[in-house]
């Protein structure tokens, strides 16, 4: 109230000035407005330090409460976020994270829903189960999206075999049998691969199958085949080459492997 009093006297005084220019006079009274709301301001807070530091205690006691309260929610609409800006995976990707794999099926501000493939992670069947987790599993886990490449993907089948069967026939056997399964979508895969080189300017790998030969221990090695395909075309593919090459190398009729014929 003084303020008030003391700037509406100051202002009748310098408009009853006649004498001074009204840009001056109007420059004054611009100033004295702005010193007394500085004033006033200074006082209110001297005034009032006690009550407003109180009330700034209990802000920020209810801003770290309610931070706590809802922490996981938070950090839900942040994994949300962290999957929005990354594009780390889109309705029907094929993702595994914290030891659940499956097909997106839905996607919201909280969580995502997968269909379940499994049992094991070397299978591709759909188990029918739904599996829904926290988007702030994305702030602190890895994301694994199988299908990054898209139409077709690289797809790795491990085939352990006993040393009774011969190494080299059974890599010439089994390059046989992948070549044949995987002919009907190469050239497909082959243009594919070409096309996210140009487009993505990423390194992309050959689609012709291969194999790797790897020992495991003195009594069984492995072969390692990589091959091209759809997403869809895992299991059958797979399948498809296990039997044809198992069923050659272990004949029924036979009691010990074709191969060692050979």
């Amino acid at each position: 109230l003084v303020l008030l009093l003391v700037h509406a006297s100051i202002a009748r005084t310098i408009a009853a000035n006649p004498q001074v220019p009204v840009d001056t006079r109007r420059r004054w009274a611009i100033n004295v407005r702005n010193t007394m709301i500085i004033i006033g301001l200074a006082g209110f807070v001297i005034i009032w330090a006690r009550e407003l530091q109180t009330i700034a205690l209990s802000m920020v006691a209810f801003a770290a409460a309610l931070v706590v309260a809802t922490k996981e929610l938070l950090m839900c609409l942040g994994g949300g976020l962290v999957r929005s800006i990354t594009n780390s995976y889109e309705l029907g990707d094929i993702i595994e994270i914290g030891g659940m794999r499956g097909r997106v099926q839905d996607i919201t501000m909280l969580g995502t829903t997968l269909i379940e493939i499994g049992p094991r992670h070397d299978s591709h069947q759909l188990t029918g189960k739904a599996v829904t987790f926290p988007n702030s599993l994305l702030l602190t886990q890895s994301v694994v999206r199988e299908n990054f490449t898209g139409d077709f993907v690289m797809h790795i089948v491990n085939v352990p075999l006993p040393y009774s069967v011969r190494p080299a026939r059974a890599e010439r056997l089994l390059q046989e049998i992948a070549a044949d399964v995987c002919a009907p979508w190469l050239e497909d895969a082959r243009r594919h691969m070409a096309m996210l080189e140009h487009k993505l300017l990423m390194d992309t790998p050959s689609v012709e199958p291969r194999i790797a030969l790897q020992p495991t221990s003195e009594k069984e090695y492995r072969l390692i085949v990589r091959i091209a395909l759809p997403p869809r075309e895992r299991q059958r593919a797979e399948q498809a080459i296990l039997r044809r090459f198992l069923f050659a190398c272990f004949p029924e009729d036979s009691q010990h492997p074709q191969a060692d014929t050979d």
